[in-house]
């Protein structure tokens, strides 16, 4: 069997495939605790239903523009207006089948095989491997070494003259690291110095906890602006995981050359779908709020759990809604990875979880608490139970 080069070591996603396993043990009625999907197990507000099931009963069912429809569009620039403080026009945003189309693009557009794409880890699973398919080489900085947070030195030490992007994450999926804006003034001089391009995924912006304050990179200026890709969408604020739209605003020449690989591979975004969004960017910040609120109080729970459990660490996270959990001290004959670790949990503890190797950071696991509390609980204790009689 003959397969391209570039897709000879892309590996499987490992949230969506464990997930997607626990998923059908519980179809069989397996009683399994799911902390291992980044999806809120909140149901989407009435109101961007009630805009999509108009949008069905009056036709609204064809194709759109690729880019978008234009309420769509504009009321994306506001939003980046009024909360990020970054002005776009409609030329400067596509909306996507989701965020990680959007970053797909941005990708696909602008990288080479001769090029090289600088990643923050722990990463997202998907950036890495994504990478990959351009062809570009994906290069590694362990932000592990300076607590999770960044190193400009180091970040610094990776760059040369193939270097085309960097690409980052604040609210940090899987760490919950927020970025100050210290750091990301200092990163925004060090992008711009050395005229690359960065990728700057916000999706988690909004899951955030007092006192920490979401900072977007492409406000600072518009050196930095016309070098940087700003990505978000309404799958973690709004519940609306399965809809699939994300958006992106950059610079207007940049962007229209990721429009083009939308373009030929998934054209428009799903009609619907975009009416659905204009609903929800429409609603007040009382719905983010409540939904916040009580994956703070999840979040809280998780951390007083883990503290109780003798060997475990985890990383205080500042947004989003993940513990990511140091489990290098039970490493060793028994249970060589993480993987090792999240395999036999699931297989015999029936508790889905993500392991670290999969954001580059091996020994580590990712516990989601965007699952119901009674869900984190029976999770929590399984976990606790396995350590009991494993390690």
């Amino acid at each position: 069997m003959k397969i391209s080069k570039r897709f000879a070591n892309v590996g499987d996603s490992s949230t969506l495939k464990i997930t997607s396993l626990a998923k059908n043990m519980k179809s069989k009625n397996i009683d399994v605790a799911i902390l291992a999907a980044g999806e809120p197990d909140f149901d989407t507000p009435d109101d961007i239903k009630k805009k999509a099931i108009e949008a069905i009963k009056e036709g609204f069912t064809g194709y759109t523009p690729v880019r978008g429809t234009n309420e769509l569009l504009e009321l994306v620039c506001e939003k980046f207006k009024i909360d990020n403080n970054i002005e776009y026009k409609p030329e400067n945003i596509i909306v996507s089948t989701g965020a990680k189309q959007s970053i797909y693009n941005i990708l696909q557009a602008l990288c080479d095989e001769d090029t090289e794409v600088i990643l923050l880890a722990p990463y997202w699973v998907s950036y890495i491997e994504m990478v990959k398919m351009t062809g570009a080489t994906p290069v590694v900085v362990d932000t592990s070494l300076d607590d999770f947070r960044i190193n400009i030195e180091r970040i610094k030490g990776s760059i040369n003259k193939r270097t085309r992007m960097i690409i980052i994450n604040s609210p940090n999926n899987p760490t919950g690291i927020v970025y100050t804006e210290k750091e990301l003034r200092e990163l925004s001089d060090l992008i711009v110095e050395n005229n690359i391009y960065c990728i700057s995924d916000e999706i988690y912006e909004k899951i955030i906890y007092t006192p920490n304050k979401h900072y977007s990179i492409a406000s600072f200026n518009e050196r930095i602006k016309d070098l940087t890709f700003t990505v978000n969408g309404l799958s973690k604020t709004y519940a609306m995981t399965g809809w699939r739209i994300g958006y992106v605003g950059g610079e207007k020449k940049l962007i229209e050359k990721a429009l083009m690989v939308q373009t030929h591979s998934t054209s428009c975004t799903s009609s619907i779908s975009q009416k659905a969004a204009v609903a929800a960017l429409k609603l007040d910040n009382n719905i983010v709020i409540r939904m916040t609120d009580e994956f703070k109080k999840r979040r809280e729970f998780l951390m007083k759990k883990i503290e109780r459990i003798d060997g475990l660490k985890y990383v205080s996270p500042q947004g989003a809604f993940y513990l990511f959990v140091d489990f290098r001290n039970f490493l060793g004959k028994k249970f060589k990875t993480s993987e090792d670790i999240c395999t036999k949990l699931l297989e015999d503890y029936k508790v889905a979880v993500i392991p670290g190797g999969a954001f580059g950071a091996e020994g580590f696991v990712r516990i989601s608490y965007a699952a119901s509390m009674h869900e984190i609980e029976k999770g929590i204790d399984r976990i606790e139970k396995f350590l009991k009689e494993n390690i």
